[in-house]
């Protein structure tokens, strides 16, 4: 008898363990199914011109980042690949959260042309491609720091605002850094100081 009382406590007490164990595959599901919803919500809402450009703008940034962390040697190039990570995905979550709250729609992938950025960076040895890398954060973030600026200034939304206004001291720390790898990229490869924002569009076609 007691032999059989144990032997039910001790299944008791192993089905109360798998009840209150969680499950890690059921919880990726549910944030899988939240980041879905939260995907459609922001793609059926109104278009505002600066949050989408700013969302594109995040996107390009996180994913180019990214992709050098997993690909590049290069030290410096790391650590700048590594704050635009942190920075623009904790930007792009503010981003889709006043959009969200402003039934305003976001981007959910890169236009075509910035696709084939990322493809060409992908293709290139390393340290072309920590040259190209370097080259176009100069590039996005001048144009990301005119972006914000202007919508510091002009942007209907107050909410979209302040979101620029707050984001631009950032911005423009981050072109900062952007253009000091780029010149430490200049030097490995000898260049002569061509001006970044050419995308060496020059050099590609020249025979």
């Amino acid at each position: 008898m007691k032999k059989i009382l144990l032997f039910v406590m001790s299944a008791g007490i192993v089905l109360t363990a798998c009840r209150q164990s969680p499950n890690p595959s059921s919880q990726n599901d549910l944030n899988q199914i939240k980041e879905e919803k939260l995907d459609t919500a922001l793609a059926d809402g109104k278009v505002n011109t600066f949050a989408a450009n700013a969302a594109i703008g995040s996107m390009m940034e996180i994913e180019s980042s990214a992709l050098m962390i997993k690909r590049t040697e290069n030290r410096d190039i790391q650590n700048l690949a590594t704050i635009m990570v942190k920075d623009h995905t904790m930007a792009q979550k503010e981003l889709k959260s006043i959009a969200l709250n402003g039934n305003m729609s976001l981007p959910q992938s890169l236009p075509n042309e910035k696709q084939a950025i990322l493809v060409k960076l992908d293709s290139l040895k390393e340290d072309e491609r920590n040259h190209y890398y370097a080259e176009l954060m100069v590039k996005e973030h001048e144009e990301a720091v005119k972006l914000f600026k202007e919508a510091s200034n002009g942007e209907a939304d107050p909410k979209l605002a302040q979101f620029a206004k707050s984001k631009l001291p950032t911005l423009e720390h981050h072109l900062m850094e952007a253009k000091n790898v780029w010149k430490m990229m200049q030097a490995i490869r000898g260049d002569k100081g061509d001006y970044p924002l050419k995308i060496s569009k020059d050099r590609e076609s020249k025979p």
